[in-house]
């Protein structure tokens, strides 16, 4: 999750499938919360989970100063 420009890109170059969730997405913490949990249980690192939550708390700084900015996809 450090580089996630990074990831999405090898995923794009070796034609891996990925899921993108904007920060400007409605559902996204909740949707990140959820993935946390997830692979909380399935057993993923600390350090990825570390960098989750990060991430977590970044589109939390995003909502919160930038408000305006957030809406259903579509």
């Amino acid at each position: 999750m450090k580089d996630q420009k990074r990831i999405l890109h090898k995923c794009l170059i070796d034609d891996v499938p990925a899921f993108v969730i904007a920060g400007t997405d409605v559902c996204a913490i909740e949707t990140m919360r959820a993935y946390y949990e997830i692979a909380r249980k399935n057993g993923c690192s600390q350090d990825f989970l570390e960098d989750m939550l990060l991430a977590i708390q970044d589109f939390e700084a995003f909502k919160k100063q930038e408000p305006e900015k957030i809406r259903l996809p579509d």
